[in-house]
């Protein structure tokens, strides 16, 4: 199996079309939370192997992805979909041609799905707690305030290291 990368700002979109299609609230918090997500758990199920080449930056409100954060900024891309009601009538073709640049593998697509059943439906708070109490935010932000400004990068390594550990605890239960 060959396992496909994609461009960060393509699985960007993806997401706000399949979030805008299922009716799942989403706004950039959470849109940069499932991005990390899905890296994170990209590394676990596919042995080490990053879905993109972008590590995120520890925020002071979680993990952030700077390619996404700054083309949505300078596009003054609206995540709320429903803002032009004549995307509704095609967005199935929308996540169609989306899902088509994207080019995943069926492993890779059916995984995307599970994460996104599992994490998509949490709130943006909810997923700023979690990575907040999770080792590779917090060891990012070693030494910060609560409140201090940080471009500090999470490592793919210790992505990797603390969800392999997490996937291993949970499977041993």
């Amino acid at each position: 199996m060959a396992l496909k990368k994609v461009n960060v700002i393509d699985l960007g979109v993806f997401l706000l079309l399949y979030c805008e299609k299922n009716e799942i609230s989403i706004n950039h918090f959470k849109l940069q939370k499932l991005l990390y997500y899905i890296q994170a758990w990209h590394l676990v199920y596919f042995n080490g192997v990053s879905i993109f080449d972008e590590e995120p930056e520890a925020w002071v409100n979680g993990p952030v992805y700077r390619t996404i954060y700054d083309y949505l900024n300078k596009n003054q891309a609206h995540i709320n979909l429903k803002l032009d009601p004549k995307l509704k009538g095609d967005m199935d073709k929308f996540i169609q041609d989306s899902n088509e640049k994207l080019n995943l593998t069926k492993e890779q697509n059916e995984f995307l799905t599970s994460i996104l059943n599992h994490y998509g439906l949490m709130s943006h708070e909810k997923l700023i707690f979690l990575t907040h109490k999770e080792a590779p935010w917090n060891i990012a932000r070693q030494g910060l305030g609560d409140f201090e400004y940080s471009n500090q990068k999470i490592s793919l390594k210790s992505m990797y290291q603390y969800y392999t550990g997490f996937y291993t605890k949970r499977t041993a239960q």
